[in-house]
């Protein structure tokens, strides 16, 4: 009978021990080319400067509207 009611059953997978996902996880971390620790360092300092330039720029300008607001609102 073809009904949309109609349900394959499907094989149900034995499931696979932890230590099995384990072994696949460490054998994937092996295979990633991690960079060095000069590397590291460099792209460290990059992103503190442009994080510090970001901030300077965003306090500058945050400053300048508080200056122009203050200064239209008293007169």
């Amino acid at each position: 009978m073809n009904n949309l009611f109609d349900v394959e059953e499907k094989e149900i997978k034995p499931v696979k021990p932890k230590r099995y996902w384990m072994r696949k996880i460490i054998k994937e971390i092996k295979r990633v080319k991690w960079p060095s620790n000069k590397n590291n360092v460099y792209s460290f300092i990059k992103i503190l400067i442009f994080t510090l330039v970001i901030g300077a720029f965003v306090f500058i300008v945050s400053f300048a509207f508080t200056q122009i607001w203050t200064a239209n609102h008293l007169t």
